[in-house]
């Protein structure tokens, strides 16, 4: 297969960026060229999935978020119940990611070491279709290093939980994959499967799925003004309604169903008019800067808020060049491509700059940076000869080059690690719930809270856990009397609070838990003065109280 820097104004006749075929000079060495490649990709893959396995492995069931995760968790617990997000329980996430989660449930049981199952193929899966997408348009080293990086910053991170935003980039890279395989491969058919699985990442997570969407629409304008006709217009167009066919069909059964069930308005209203009017006031975090007082790890995660924009625009000058010089091929359509769906995707960390926004980030930025690289390394040799006026230079330089770059990169990555790579030797015990499954700290005194939970609230009684622990509903198996598994501050109005106190009146919890009420105060005293009116404070456990009803019902 030709190396992807190589590829400029040629006629079609001349191009294959199928990962499955070799341009060759000779068609007698069709089949060994093609050995070859088959080797080297299965090589790489092999690789890939071993750095994931000695990852996660170890990981995967360490560790436990009692916020996000357990939204996750009882969120699916509701769906399973017969109730529909975003109506029957307010989630600021698009509704798909609880029902996955619930099928996870129905095939291996309701606990989070079945959810973390689902987060081991996820992670496992994201480097892999990174190599694939980036093996269209690179060799296999290339790839490869393109996918070693997604192994190590991301969803190790988040230990091993498959929220949305995981669950959404799986879809969108495996959407990028099929639909640069049905336009560059020729494989057409594909395109209708691409377009099933970016309706899937709208319902996933829908600013990544909108940011796919114009990704796509880039690609096939930009390979259709490509000079030399890398893919034909018609071929372009066939496979263009294809995709929007698999995605317009997708949606519009969603949207049937949703409609039907009474909840398109409060899927509107917290999923598009929410994060426009309130989200950025609410949950913002300053860009991060580098200091002299910080490690080198962690200044090591901050270049990389720095990485992808200079990347980024580097290239889009570089195009803009090209463009104006008339030399807009093949080469420059997929760079602009992946510009733009790298750009997008780092909006993400500009509202909110933590690291768990920048890791979601980065998977699109690695093939570019993949890319990137094989162009530069595809030029040295032009660089070197004008740097020797012109003379013959060995490849000794290009390879220095290649070694040292590698090096450099892999001892970032090594040093990065160990912040993205968190230590998991601290969750020794495993928690003994039929609901657990996971190792966490403190696992047997988290149990006996749990049971005293259960003792107080019968199975048909109601429990109320604020501000933002929604994983007792799911661990203590006992329901929310509410529609909101969390609590904000600024997300909720005086008159959501009002509402939220009407519904725990109409469902009076048997059990009231609040973590760090004295925080709590400050933004929702009228929720707190309710359950002072109504319930006594019965215990403490760190910074967990439990309060019981004033009068036994």
């Amino acid at each position: 297969m030709e190396d992807f820097a190589s590829l400029d104004c040629f006629p079609r006749a001349q191009i294959d960026f199928s990962v499955d075929r070799a341009v060759n000079e000779a068609a007698g060495h069709a089949k060994s060229a093609k050995s070859k490649v088959s080797f080297a990709d299965l090589l790489c893959v092999v690789l890939l999935i071993s750095l994931c396995l000695s990852i996660g492995l170890p990981r995967w069931r360490s560790g436990m978020d009692w916020s996000d995760e357990g939204f996750l968790a009882y969120g699916a617990v509701r769906v399973m119940e017969g109730q529909v997000p975003n109506r029957d329980f307010v989630s600021l996430q698009p509704p798909l990611s609880f029902y996955t989660a619930a099928a996870m449930f129905e095939l291996f049981g309701t606990s989070l070491a079945s959810l973390r199952i689902l987060g081991l193929l996820i992670y496992i899966s994201i480097p892999l279709l990174v190599y694939g997408i980036a093996r269209n348009l690179a060799k296999p080293a290339l790839s490869l290093a393109a996918g070693i990086p997604a192994a190590v910053l991301g969803i190790p991170y988040f230990y091993f939980v498959p929220f949305a935003v995981w669950q959404g980039i799986t879809a969108t890279l495996a959407a990028i994959f099929l639909y640069m395989q049905a336009t560059l491969g020729g494989r057409r058919f594909l395109a209708l499967p691409a377009g099933v699985l970016t309706a899937v990442s709208i319902l996933l997570r829908h600013d990544q799925g909108l940011y796919l969407v114009i990704s796509i629409f880039t690609l096939t304008w930009a390979l259709k003004h490509a000079q030399g006709e890398p893919v034909p217009g018609a071929t372009l167009k066939r496979v263009f309604v294809l995709w929007l066919a698999g995605a317009s069909t997708m949606i519009l059964c969603f949207g049937i169903y949703w409609a039907a069930e009474g909840a398109l308005a409060e899927m509107f209203k917290q999923l598009i008019i929410f994060p426009i009017t309130t989200y950025a006031k609410t949950s913002a975090l300053p860009f991060h800067y580098f200091s002299s007082r910080l490690p080198f790890s962690r200044n090591g995660v901050i270049a990389l808020y720095y990485l992808p924009p200079i990347i980024i625009i580097i290239t889009g000058i570089w195009l803009v060049r090209r463009r104006l010089h008339r030399s807009f091929c093949s080469r420059e359509a997929v760079f602009t491509f992946l510009v733009v769906w790298s750009g997008l995707f780092y909006l993400q960390v500009l509202t909110r700059s933590d690291i768990f926004h920048l890791l979601m980030t980065l998977s699109p930025f690695f093939i570019l940076l993949a890319c990137c690289s094989g162009v530069f390394l595809k030029n040295l040799d032009g660089i070197l000869g004008k740097w020797a006026q012109n003379r013959p230079v060995s490849k000794v330089p290009k390879i220095l080059v290649s070694v040292l770059a590698g090096v450099g990169a892999t001892y970032f990555l090594w040093a990065i690690s160990a912040v993205c790579l968190p230590e998991m030797t601290r969750f020794k015990e495993t928690l003994m719930l039929e609901r657990g499954g996971v190792r966490v700290e403190n696992a047997e005194a988290t149990a006996d809270v749990v049971r005293a939970v259960q003792k107080y609230a019968p199975p048909d009684r109601s429990i109320l856990c604020l501000p933002y622990q929604p994983m007792f509903y799911f661990l203590c198996e006992r329901r929310n009397p509410t529609r909101w598994n969390y609590l904000w501050p600024g997300d909720q109005t005086a008159s959501d609070y009002e509402a939220l106190i009407l519904q725990a009146k109409n469902d009076p919890p048997a059990v009231v838990l609040i973590m760090k009420e004295q925080a709590m105060s400050s933004y929702a005293p009228a929720i707190l003065d309710y359950v002072h009116a109504e319930y006594r404070r019965a215990g403490d456990s760190a910074d967990l109280g439990v309060y019981l009803p004033q009068r036994i019902p």
